[in-house]
């Protein structure tokens, strides 16, 4: 069983440890995107990988394995999210509409945007508010930008793992890209300095990402561009692309990769 789940898994000479160490921060770091939140990343990446050990004989394309990892995390957290919600989530009631905000979808290269030089505290204060703040999105919207606009996929590629059409991808993702902007054009003071939200204000509030987290969880329920009528501004969001884009990755600790191999190990 093992050979036959290492074949599967890509390398026929890869042991549970060895497959946790080659796979593990890919799986993180798609987790921690769709999550926005340190723990909750760890069990959806240890979760996926524990399930994606348990069926690798499925796998018919080894090649394929980083595919089919981020389609079984994106299922696994959608299934997670549902859970916990009060009433049901799904594309269904609003692919119609979808699909005809995708035809207002267009694509946006971020220009570079000159970085003011500031403190290591500051820069990982506000990648923690952007990541929070992506985390108000609506599930499936959530979804696909972490999937197109933070991991890098394609549209047809998102649509695949989303069970969508390649419109209602774009639709999903014109509406999180102008929430997003219709919040952070108002608000912060790096896209306009006349804006009232300062990262410096933030340090001297709370002395790590984790409270700011908090904070914006609590005050902001969701966003949604629909709520001010906002009216998209393409520089805003090249800006906001760009930030988006380059929010360094986050590496699971040590003991993570120990607890994901004792979890398969008790299976065999």
């Amino acid at each position: 069983m093992k050979e036959i789940q290492q074949k599967a898994a890509g390398n026929v000479d890869l042991g549970t440890e060895e497959w946790i160490e080659q796979y593990g921060r890919f799986v993180y770091g798609l987790a921690f995107r769709l999550t926005t939140d340190v723990q909750e990343a760890e069990d959806l990446s240890q979760e996926t990988l524990l399930k994606a050990w348990l069926h690798c004989p499925e796998l018919k394309n080894p090649a394929a394995v980083k595919s089919w990892l981020r389609t079984i995390c994106v299922n696994e957290f959608r299934m997670k999210i549902r859970k916990q919600a009060s009433t049901p989530l799904s594309f269904s009631d609003d692919l119609e509409a979808l699909e005809w905000e995708g035809n207002l979808f267009t694509e946006n290269i971020p220009s570079p945007v000159e970085e003011v030089i500031v403190s290591e505290e500051v820069g990982r204060l506000r990648d923690g508010c952007f990541l929070a703040m992506a985390g108000k999105l609506p599930l499936n919207q959530r979804a696909a930008f972490s999937l197109v606009d933070m991991f890098g996929l394609s549209i047809p590629e998102t649509a695949e793992i989303l069970d969508v059409t390649p419109k209602a991808v774009k639709g999903l993702l014109y509406r999180a890209r102008l929430s997003l902007e219709s919040f952070f054009r108002d608000h912060c003071g790096i896209l306009d300095e006349k804006n009232p939200c300062r990262c410096s204000a933030w340090i001297e509030f709370s002395s790590n990402r984790n409270a700011l987290q908090r904070e914006t969880r609590t005050r902001i329920t969701v966003l949604d561009y629909r709520d001010t009528g906002y009216q998209p501004d393409e520089e805003t969001r090249r800006q906001i692309l760009h930030y988006y884009r380059n929010i360094p990755d986050r590496v699971p600790p040590r003991e993570w990769y120990d607890t994901v191999a004792s979890a398969i190990g008790t299976f065999f």
